[in-house]
């Protein structure tokens, strides 16, 4: 019985390890992105100054929080084209909202951002489903097979 108990503990000290790095890797997502805001604006004065102010946060927030959601234990949103899709849709419903003249993370209605916004999150399924599994061992977690899905 004590090695049973030995074993689950073991289970459970893994599973805590692989989500505690996964929050550090979000959180390294995150924080370029949120200190991005410090740096763009009208005193950008880098290179492609309308791309960044204009387009860059469009592409890296729907990035972010795609990330985020992979933090969210639900497991419909364990699948990356639900976590994909609620990006795009929170980020289209912002769009819409500027278009009718409801000022909500932004004034200015840009149809391009709708565009921007699917970026992000089709580069954070890539990143999620690809990328990371290949980099970061702690990244894919062990499941049924409905990760993919």
């Amino acid at each position: 019985m004590d090695n049973i108990s030995f074993e689950s503990s073991s289970v459970d000290k893994t599973h805590q390890s692989r989500r505690f790095r996964r929050r550090i890797l979000i959180v390294s997502i995150m924080l370029p992105i949120a200190l991005l805001h410090f740096f763009t604006g009208k005193h950008y004065s880098g290179p492609l100054p309308d791309f960044v102010n204009g387009y860059l946060i469009d592409i890296l927030l729907p990035f972010g929080v795609y990330f985020l959601f992979s933090n969210i234990s639900l497991p419909i949103i364990k699948r990356w084209w639900v976590k994909a899709s609620l990006v795009f849709a929170i980020g289209a419903t912002v769009e819409t909202l500027q278009y009718l003249g409801i000022p909500i993370f932004g004034q200015t209605f840009d149809p391009l951002d709708y565009i921007m916004y699917a970026s992000g999150a089709i580069l954070g399924a890539i990143c999620d489903t690809m990328v990371f599994p290949r980099i970061f061992r702690f990244w894919a977690e062990p499941s049924s097979g409905h990760e993919s899905n």
